[in-house]
């Protein structure tokens, strides 16, 4: 018997996506790499389709439109809503953007896949689409990264994995998904990420951050379009004796305007370190007292394994307000700061008194911490993986 072709798509949309993929594809390999043919696609981009390009280049430029202005973001949620939910989701992606919908379903057909591993709304319907069309035997698998199942999502597919209770419930309640289609696993992360075990003081010392300063790590997603560039000039103000680690990501005119910062600070109590995207942001976080950040799921989980809280100043849309939800109102693993004039004010609160961010890391290690498993929402990156690969396994064995 022929092993099974599984695609592993990846796609960018913010790095979020990608970064589930990677998780999902180390658990398959560790786990069944002698029962399946995994092929990893950057599919967008690895068909050299202009058509495929261009359209991961637009969902990109929608995602750093959503850090900008909360407006967009949460308009175009509310819009779908009134519109007719999936339906008119599915409208829209065959007409308004057939040419890229049907280039996808052309680049996934052209690896001739017995299953479809998707992270993105959009593959996910792409691969519904192709199934429809052309393979009927396929087989379609979502892994959501979000903490909620939003308007976006096709309840079409083979099945529905999600990271949390309330994201099921609203997958079989809201969203009319099949409730025999629909999973549960514990929150996923890159296996990198679940064996990073050194201490603040080990990080900061590879990395050259002094180690007597309480230290801020500001980022933004990929982009660093949201607040995050203003949350560091406040700062950069203020005169507060910190460490401040700016994550530029991508955005290189940033990057560069707080390269020219650092080399001319004014005060000399503030440590400057700019930073481009890197693999090693988690590192990053674990050199940290406090993380500032949008609501962005996978970096957030990303600060909260390395035992770093969070301050989420930001939400771009019912995806990230549910994100801001759970991990400070129900885990109490951080706060929400909306207001920017406030943060300077925080952060000279926790350098002040300790009790409160050593509150924080408590609730960390109670609720998400990577090397325990006894609740629902307690997590381990290298066991979540695996779940997901069994998951996976007995979906497609048990239709053979």
């Amino acid at each position: 018997m022929k092993k099974p072709r599984i695609l592993l798509t990846y796609i960018e949309s913010g790095m979020g996506h990608i970064m589930s993929m990677s998780a999902i594809a180390e658990g398959l390999k560790q786990k069944y790499a002698d029962k399946f043919e995994l092929i990893e696609s950057y599919i967008m981009d690895d068909s050299g389709n202009k058509n495929t390009q261009a359209f991961e280049k637009f969902l990109c430029g929608c995602t750093k439109e959503t850090n900008k202005h909360k407006g967009f973001g949460m308009g175009v949620f509310i819009f779908l809503e009134i519109m007719g939910k999936q339906h008119f989701m599915r409208f829209i992606h065959r007409t308004v953007f057939k040419k890229y919908t049907d280039a996808t379903i052309e680049a996934m057909r052209s690896y001739n896949p017995d299953v479809i591993i998707s992270t993105h709304y959009f593959i996910t319907f792409a691969a519904i689409e192709l199934k429809k069309r052309y393979m009927p035997n396929l087989t379609v698998i979502t892994y959501n990264p979000d903490n909620n199942v939003h308007v976006w999502w096709d309840n079409r597919s083979d099945l529905m994995i999600n990271n949390n209770d309330e994201a099921c419930n609203e997958a079989i309640r809201k969203r009319n998904f099949d409730y025999s289609k629909v999973r549960k696993v514990f929150f996923t992360a890159r296996q990198e990420v679940a064996n990073a075990n050194g201490t603040k003081e080990e990080y900061r010392l590879k990395y050259n951050i002094p180690q007597d300063k309480f230290t801020v790590m500001i980022a933004d997603g990929a982009y660093a379009s949201g607040k995050a560039q203003k949350v560091c000039k406040l700062l950069l103000k203020s005169n507060l004796p910190i460490t401040i680690i700016f994550l530029a990501g991508k955005n290189k005119k940033a990057y560069n305007y707080f390269v020219n910062k650092a080399k001319n600070l004014k005060n000399k109590d503030i440590t400057l370190i700019p930073l481009e995207f890197t693999k090693e942001a988690y590192e990053y976080y674990g050199a940290s007292d406090i993380f500032i950040t949008k609501a962005g799921p996978n970096a957030v989980l990303d600060s909260l394994f390395m035992g770093t809280p969070v301050l989420i100043d930001y939400y771009a849309h019912p995806i990230e307000k549910s994100t801001a939800h759970l991990f400070t109102h129900e885990l109490k693993c951080g706060i929400e700061v909306y207001k920017l004039n406030k943060i300077p004010g925080k952060i000279k609160e926790m350098m002040e008194n300790p009790s409160i961010l050593k509150e924080y890391k408590k609730n960390i290690k109670k609720n998400v911490n990577k090397k325990n498993n006894s609740n629902n929402y307690q997590i381990r990156t290298s066991y979540s993986s695996l779940q997901i690969a069994d998951i996976i396994y007995n979906e497609i064995f048990s239709k053979r």
